[in-house]
């Protein structure tokens, strides 16, 4: 078993498990509140827009589902770029790149995480977002 080098959670990095699958977001929830981190969940991106305005930019890492229903994973993403632009994100999907592609992800400007994620990858993934550099918000206006 690997040995997961982690932020300091004394801290409580503050993340937010947008999904609408209940069960992904109980387990992500569950495996990162055992890491010491603090964990939102939002079923929707309406939902999680709510949630991100309510923390007024205390969440660290925003955790999207790909494909939902209404709003999907990317569109969510978009909107919470245009509201927060250094907004860090990680994408999950369960879907194989074809299907993912058909929602925009041809270029991921995110880490991706594949479901179903053992707790290793999870939080793997969540370790190495939340190191990366922030978004670049002059970048993203330019293309």
């Amino acid at each position: 078993m690997s040995t997961l080098t982690l932020p300091d959670v004394r801290n409580a990095p503050s993340i937010l498990v947008i999904d609408d699958q209940p069960t992904v977001r109980r387990m992500a929830h569950r495996l990162l509140s055992e890491w010491g981190f603090r964990v939102f969940e939002a079923e929707s991106g309406e939902e999680g827009m709510e949630v991100l305005e309510t923390a007024r930019s205390g969440i660290q890492l925003v955790i999207v589902d790909v494909v939902m229903p209404f709003a999907d994973g990317v569109q969510v993403t978009a909107r919470i770029r245009e509201r927060w632009p250094v907004q860090r994100t990680l994408y999950m999907s369960a879907h194989p790149a074809e299907v993912l592609i058909q929602y925009g992800l041809t270029k991921l400007d995110a880490p991706f995480l594949a479901k179903p994620f053992t707790r290793d990858e999870l939080l793997t993934k969540v370790s190495e977002a939340l190191v990366q550099p922030l978004p670049n918000p002059t970048e993203r206006r330019s293309r």
